[in-house]
């Protein structure tokens, strides 16, 4: 039996996957809710920004999230990339990048406080969040979930996993720069300050 057939390398990544996103995004939300401020700024229009940052925010959890529950109640992953992603120490590595993301993503939200949004918010102007994690990187945030879809490629290996990382590198990359022009527009010198002393991501 491969490991990647056992229960407990089936079940894990889907319930990360649930717990990421009750803590790092119905969380936040709800505390959103509560400062009275709108957490998804994203809207049905049919821009590029708003379509961009549906497919991110909605359309890759789903599909990520479904592949992972038909993986985990069936044993079924696809066809394997290679065989040296289906060994165990490669999918330890995976639960650590996946662990890691995981106290990163929650650390870098609470330093943006009522900062913290799901897209691009035109409407209200926000404060510019330098310090703890944005201290190392731009964007903390994007950075813990490429390494949590990335932990989940190197648990499952194979093709699908594979096809659902690469698209998620894509849209991050792109969602990030049109978070990086808002910044840009909203917050000028300062922010332009903070883009040479701060890489993108690490």
């Amino acid at each position: 039996m491969h490991f990647g057939d056992s229960i407990f390398w089936r079940l894990l990544p889907l319930v990360h996957a649930g717990v990421f996103g009750a803590t790092a995004v119905l969380g936040r939300i709800w505390i959103a809710r509560t400062n009275r401020h709108d957490a998804v700024s994203f809207s049905r229009e049919q821009s590029a920004r708003d379509f961009v940052a549906r497919c991110f925010y909605f359309w890759l959890p789903v599909i990520d999230g479904l592949f992972l529950a038909f993986y985990g109640l069936t044993g079924e992953r696809g066809s394997v990339i290679a065989n040296l992603l289906d060994n165990e120490f490669i999918r330890w590595i995976g639960v650590a990048c996946m662990a890691i993301a995981l106290i990163w993503v929650v650390c870098s939200q609470a330093a943006m406080g009522s900062a913290w949004r799901m897209g691009v918010d035109s409407r209200t102007p926000t404060e510019l969040i330098t310090k703890g994690p944005f201290a190392l990187s731009r964007n903390p945030i994007y950075l813990g979930i490429r390494a949590t879809i990335l932990g989940q490629l190197l648990i499952v290996g194979s093709w699908p996993v594979f096809a659902i990382w690469a698209m998620s590198e894509l849209l991050v990359q792109v969602q990030v720069r049109f978070e990086e022009e808002h910044m840009f527009r909203l917050h000028a010198q300062r922010y332009a300050e903070y883009c040479a002393r701060v890489r993108r991501w690490l």
